[in-house]
């Protein structure tokens, strides 16, 4: 349906085409960048996948060292020995845009203490188990910066396909309706305008002929 009543005067017309080449130049960046941010979004949606695939392998192995580990030396001293060793881990947040979206870049540093058990004081499998749990770590980060990526791309996304749609199904279509009506209402005035401009001169025309003959006539009584 068209807008709310415009005149249907010519800079009317022109101001509503130019509003029309602007909504339908919008829509196509938008659309562009809709496309851009779904390609962008599925490539992390399935790197997610492998990436969770292998934090699930990387726990799983985390476990089972730290069962081992806690079955030749005992739970109480390896939870004991673990408070003792010192965890600085470095963490570089970083961000890129792809499209407008700040997408984070997560750089690790673990702090990799060589041999922290020792050799003879340590428990059994320690060092394994602190391995092993930190692998998992850094396969967690890197999972918890994926899934942040996409919770911003699908956000995105959805506020993109909300004005795509506002455009493509309420502005365009009543941009273009509005246009008809105004193109159609001075189509009309203007077959109007040549109606009465042929009737004005066709009475001008009677006129003049009609005058031409009154000399003539009043000749002939003379």
């Amino acid at each position: 349906m068209p807008m709310k009543f415009v005149p249907p005067t010519r800079s009317n017309y022109l101001r509503m085409a130019r509003s029309l080449h602007r909504a339908r130049q919008g829509y196509e960046l938008l659309e562009r960048k809709r496309q851009i941010l779904v390609l962008e979004l599925m490539s992390k949606v399935e790197g997610t996948r492998v990436i969770q695939k292998g934090v699930e392998e990387a726990m799983a192995q985390a476990h089972a060292a730290l069962q081992k580990a806690a079955a030749a030396a005992g739970a109480e001293r390896l939870v004991r020995e673990s408070c003792a060793v010192p965890t600085t881990h470095r963490l570089n947040i970083t961000t890129r845009s792809v499209m407008g979206v700040d997408v984070p870049d997560v750089h690790f540093t673990p702090e990799r203490p060589a041999l922290p058990f020792g050799l003879l004081a340590g428990a059994e499998g320690a060092d394994e188990v602190l391995a092993r749990f930190q692998e998992a770590l850094e396969s967690i980060i890197r999972l918890a910066e994926i899934e942040n990526a996409v919770m911003r791309l699908a956000r995105e996304v959805k506020r993109t396909q909300r004005r795509v749609n506002a455009l493509e199904k309420n502005f365009i279509p009543q941009y273009e309706e509005t246009l008809k009506f105004i193109r159609d209402c001075l189509q009309e005035r203007e077959r109007e305008d040549l109606v009465v401009m042929k009737k004005v001169k066709r009475v001008r025309q009677a006129a003049l002929h009609k005058t031409g003959d009154q000399p003539a006539a009043r000749g002939r009584h003379g």
